[in-house]
């Protein structure tokens, strides 16, 4: 595949280079240093180019390993002719390589020089007739001549190093054309270690073989390179000619790194590793000035010998290696892990519970591919009924939801006791409930083991699912008594986490965030000692930050996400899709609105693909996505998200409501249709008082109160007092002062809202501030306001809401008109805009006719045409 790779993340190096041999005043040479594949030639060939343009002559010279044994190879070109005196053919090779005029001449690959032809080089950088760029291969042996050269000074040298994890998505994504998956970025950055030839080779590769391809709008790696044969050289070529024991040493550390050093020389050879360090195969870490660990020195290195390594080879070094392994004591749980997994790949015989153990630890240590596989090796064992409820919970927590309740479901049938069948009716119910998004089929997994759970006893597992159905379906308060009914139970860690989940996310409806502080506090103690519940937190993650979220405190919002995401960098699956949602999410809650974009839509990509089953996440992802765009002014983009919400959204999942109306509010506003978009938030905030989810309630007055409805106040001033927080007080001297046309109070709301971070709602709050200081004719207040309108606009990251519209037209319409004339705009016909607004087509042409006037055009296509998209 062939693809246009530009020069990325060298900005700085080639203004220096090009500084050094590009200019009159420049120095006579420059010294590109750096490992094989990490982009010199380029550097120096751009160099040239720069050079060029400017009208200095270039000239290329490629230093090779075949022409070092010629005297003056590398300018074979130039000197073939002349005769056998050495210094005659040097004088003539520098007079050969300095034309008239200004002219730079590059050296690629100036370690391979013979000692001629280093001798030309310094010469000519001594006598400063042309001026040398030169690229050198660190840690390679050099001519003295050369070496010379920035030892004494003469030239300046540059380090080139790999390229960092931004740099290489940077460069990808400009090759690609499109968003990288953050997940994507970091495995390839990883894999390649930010050598740009490795990475040019690991991209064409992945993408010709459709392992790295574009998921709705994003490019996403499935994490699972196959090494071609081009790579493949590369890399060979690289780590050199190998002897047996040095393979051996190699091949172990493919097989299982990292390794303790005394166990990598008992399965190998004391000489065989110090060779391979000798060689640069191998990395050791020191740990109180002790060498403990071993890793290879490329993660390319045990690529390929994985792919070169035969079945009986790899089974006999992996039992051997677990055979010395099981001679030292397990100090951690990724020792439990290794061990296991060395099993499984050797020609040992497994044991059921070591496995199990094993599977228990990596989902604490939140390896998910590894927990999986490890505990269904431990079901194929005989495990028994623990490692299947085991199982089911890791593939849930990789998004697999189909298939893990499907397991719990054949569990259910095989004659299990009652209280084996409680316990696990709960667990499938819960999975289906929050993977599936279906709260009547959990209620009827429910309904279906209630009988064993009586009989058993076991009835805290089903009332933790049972209070856990009640947040969900948008029943606070009843969720909190079934919450504490359960809790007063024993119940297990990960039933104790699902209950008071429902008190995490009721409490937060309700305003009482002191409380849901300290409910959240208690699962984090839960994830912290059990595996079950390891990967909770990540979901609690989401329900915590909905509630810092409505009540005001985004940045307690924005600890608790970073803190979460720090443990998703490279976990696959939901905990991904989980972790660019919270990134996402609270991006979007600060206004920062270009990256809550690009959070949005990774999530969107990672639930697109197929085995992700998370619907609900889905939604509220999708939701929080169309409110994005909506913000930003960007009505297509937000239709688009509002569409597919529409079909992925799960049925009867109250949840989800709030944010989902929203998303419809700020769909209606970005394509002008402002008294939809009051009656969508209006809407949502009459079923969250319904359901008493106040804090809920908060935000959609809030938002209707951004789109001008004025008639929030009178329940804004009941909800100052039963909601925790700082929205809620911004919200209300928000709602006072717009309808009161008060231009200082509103300000006064702005400031309330920037100093918790609604940077959003903190513009709206200046423009209409500013548009009423404008109309009462205060000028000079109205324009302070206009420019701080301007300010927090521009923190927003394209930010394009009504109120700022409004300010922007140059021509005052009333309410109505303006929706008009906005719907007119986006092309649709007075009919359409008739049936949008439930108006009659007179009513719309009248509105028309008296905006047109209002903007001194005598016809609806001339209005269109002034004011274009406006």
């Amino acid at each position: 595949m062939k693809r246009e790779w530009p020069l990325t993340g060298r900005a700085e190096e080639l203004e220096l280079v090009t500084q050094a041999v590009a200019t009159a005043d420049s120095t006579s040479g420059f010294v590109i240093a750096g490992a094989a594949g990490v982009g010199k030639t380029r550097l120096a060939r751009e160099a040239l180019a720069v050079a060029a343009s400017r009208g200095v002559s270039t000239r290329w010279v490629a230093a090779t390993e075949s022409a070092r044994s010629v005297p003056l190879g590398a300018f074979h070109d130039l000197v073939g002719r002349f005769g056998p005196d050495p210094g005659m053919r040097v004088r003539d090779a520098i007079s050969a390589l300095t034309p008239p005029g200004d002219s730079v001449i590059c050296i690629d690959d100036a370690h391979l020089l013979d000692d001629l032809s280093a001798l030309v080089v310094h010469q000519l950088i001594l006598t400063k007739t042309v001026r040398v760029v030169l690229t050198i291969r660190s840690g390679m042996p050099a001519p003295d001549a050369v070496t010379a050269l920035w030892k004494d000074r003469l030239v300046e040298r540059l380090d080139l190093q790999a390229l960092s994890v931004d740099e290489t998505g940077t460069l990808i994504e400009a090759v690609l054309g499109g968003q990288l998956e953050s997940r994507t970025v970091r495995g390839l950055w990883t894999l390649s270690c930010g050598n740009v030839l490795y990475i040019r080779q690991l991209v064409d590769e992945e993408v010709s073989a459709h392992r790295l391809e574009n998921v709705a709008g994003v490019w996403i790696w499935n994490g699972q390179p196959v090494i071609s044969p081009r790579l493949n050289d590369l890399v060979a070529a690289r780590m050199g000619r190998l002897t047996p024991r040095v393979l051996d040493v190699v091949d172990a550390l493919a097989l299982c790194e990292p390794l303790d050093v005394d166990v990598l020389i008992q399965v190998t050879s004391p000489g065989a590793v110090e060779e391979a360090e000798t060689q640069g195969l191998i990395d050791l870490t020191a740990k109180l000035n002790y060498i403990r660990h071993v890793t290879l020195a490329h993660p390319l290195f045990g690529e390929v010998r994985r792919a070169r390594c035969g079945a009986l080879r790899k089974a006999r070094i992996c039992g051997h290696i677990a055979t010395e392994l099981s001679t030292y004591p397990c100090v951690d749980m990724r020792d439990a892990v290794q061990r296991a997994i060395l099993i499984l790949d050797s020609d040992i015989e497994p044991e059921a519970t070591q496995l199990l153990h094993a599977a228990r630890c990596a989902m604490q240590l939140l390896d998910l591919e590894l927990a999986e596989r490890l505990v269904r090796a431990s079901v194929r064992a005989g495990a028994g009924v623990e490692a299947q409820t085991q199982w089911a919970i890791t593939l849930t927590t990789l998004g697999r939801g189909v298939e893990a309740q499907q397991v719990l479901a054949e569990l259910e049938g095989a004659g299990l006791p009652d209280e084996d069948i409680a316990t696990t009716s709960a667990v499938r119910a819960a999975i289906v409930l929050w993977m599936l998004g279906d709260p009547g089929f959990a209620q009827r997994i429910l309904d279906a083991a209630a009988g064993n759970a009586k009989r058993s006893g076991a009835t805290g597992p089903h009332t933790a699912v049972q209070a856990s159905l009640a947040a969900a379906t948008g029943n606070p308060n009843s969720a909190i008594r079934a919450a504490k009914v359960a809790l007063s139970d024993r119940l297990d860690d990960f039933h104790s986490a699902i209950a008071t989940f429902a008190s995490v996310i009721s409490l937060g409806e309700l305003g009482r965030i002191r409380e849901m502080r300290a409910a959240a506090d208690t699962i984090l103690e839960i994830a912290e000692r059990s595996p079950e519940a390891a990967q909770l937190k990540f979901a609690l993650g989401q329900f915590q930050s909905a509630a810092l979220r409505t009540s005001g405190h985004l940045d307690d919002m924005l600890r608790c996400g970073e803190q979460l995401c720090q443990h998703t960098v490279d976990t696959p699956g939901n905990l991904s899709a989980l972790a660019a949602m919270l990134h996402g999410h609270t991006d979007l809650a600060f206004g920062r609105l270009t990256t809550a974009v690009r959070w949005l839509r990774e999530a969107r990509a990672d639930y697109a693909i197929e085995r992700l089953h998370a619907r609900a996440w889905r939604a509220l992802n999708l939701a929080w996505l169309a409110q994005a765009y909506g913000k930003n002014g960007d009505g297509e983009a937000a239709s688009e998200a509002a569409t597919e919400l529409a079909n992925v959204r799960p049925a009867d999942f109250p949840y989800v409501d709030m944010d989902c109306a929203l998303a419809e509010a700020w769909v209606n506003a970005a394509e002008g249709a402002l008294n939809e978009a009051i009656t969508s938030a209006q809407c949502a905030a009459e079923i969250a008082r319904e359901r008493g989810q106040l804090a809920n309630e908060v935000l959609c007055l809030q938002t209707a109160t951004q789109f001008g409805d004025v008639s929030t106040v009178q329940r804004l001033a009941q909800l100052v007092d039963e909601v925790e927080g700082p929205r809620a007080v911004a919200a209300y001297v928000h709602a006072s002062a717009l309808k009161t046309a008060d231009g200082p109070a509103l300000l006064k709301a702005a400031d309330q809202y920037a100093n918790f971070g609604d940077r959003v709602a903190a513009a709206d709050a200046c423009a209409q501030a500013a548009l009423g200081l404008g109309a009462a004719g205060h000028r000079g207040t109205a324009l302070s306001a206009h420019a701080a309108t301007l300010r927090l606009a521009a923190e927003c990251q394209c930010l394009h809401t009504p109120a700022l519209r409004e300010l922007a037209e140059p021509i005052a319409f009333t309410g109505r008109q303006r929706e008009i004339v906005r719907l007119a705009t986006q092309g649709l016909t007075n009919r359409e805009i008739a049936e949008r607004l439930v108006l009659s087509v007179r009513t719309v042409e009248g509105h028309l006719y008296r905006a047109s006037r209002r903007a001194g055009v005598t016809n609806r296509g001339d209005l269109v045409a002034i004011l274009g998209g406006g």
